[in-house]
């Protein structure tokens, strides 16, 4: 098997699931190569966004919606992620997001129980449920430093309502504290070059990193075409050039 493929029974397991772990998805020199230009990259940090969570703990992330010729496009753009993002909606899809989620050793916040759906669906009119996160491990994600937790299954609970929590925006409690009496939550512990994907409206959550290690991660969001925003707002469709697997290895700066 090309594990740059999903086999039947790992699509199969998404869609009861609401997620599923592609492990080694980029080999060691792809990751080794994100890693040394995420690491030594400072725009990163002069563009982050620095969201507290309700204790008031600092996350940061650094976030753009439009793909080009940069290194990290060749993530977003790369077959490898669009075809199966293609193959798991059963659609086109275009790129809506890339994030770098940085949790800095010991101070790096929680991010609380939420729905990407739940404020996609209001912020940037999207209708359907018809969006997917591919989160890549920059480096390990473990339990001690803020891994993701998710709720298995807990994307056929459809959309919940979300409200302010901290400087995030989170899912109603209550229903979330229901939700985990039937939903198994699982700590989604990650190597570098592991790839989780996930449904817009798997619960997800993490907590702060009490690790001596940085967590890191990027994510890149993918929407059906048919499922653009149906009124103005800050999301922008931009049409999607694919890029072949190689394309990471080969990149070379301007």
């Amino acid at each position: 098997m090309n594990n740059r493929q999903l086999t039947p029974q790992q699509i199969a397991d998404f869609h009861r699931d609401g997620y599923v772990i592609a492990k080694g998805y980029y080999d060691e020199q792809e990751i080794a190569r994100l890693q040394q230009t995420a690491f030594n990259d400072d725009s990163l940090y002069e563009r982050a966004w620095h969201k507290k969570d309700a204790d008031g703990a600092v996350s940061k992330v650094c976030l753009w919606q439009k793909t080009g010729d940069d290194f990290y496009s060749m993530f977003s753009r790369g077959r490898r992620l669009v075809d199966v993002c293609e193959t798991l909606i059963g659609e086109e899809v275009y790129h809506t997001s890339t994030k770098i989620m940085m949790k800095e050793p010991f101070v790096g916040g929680a991010w609380e129980w939420h729905q990407d759906f739940g404020y996609w669906h209001r912020d940037n009119y999207m209708l359907y449920p018809k969006a997917i996160s591919c989160m890549v491990a920059i480096n390990k994600a473990t339990i001690e430093n803020g891994c993701l937790q998710v709720l298995k299954g807990s994307h056929h609970l459809g959309r919940l309502d979300h409200s302010k929590t901290g400087d995030q925006k989170g899912a109603c409690l209550e229903f979330v504290e229901e939700a985990m009496k039937y939903h198994e939550l699982i700590n989604v512990e990650l190597e570098p070059g592991d790839v989780l994907f996930f449904h817009c409206n798997l619960l997800h959550k993490s907590n702060q990193n009490r690790a001596a290690e940085p967590r890191w991660s990027m994510i890149c969001a993918f929407n059906a075409v048919t499922n653009q925003s149906f009124k103005e707002n800050e999301a922008v469709y931009y049409p999607l050039d694919p890029v072949n697997d190689e394309a990471i290895l080969n990149w070379k700066p301007a």
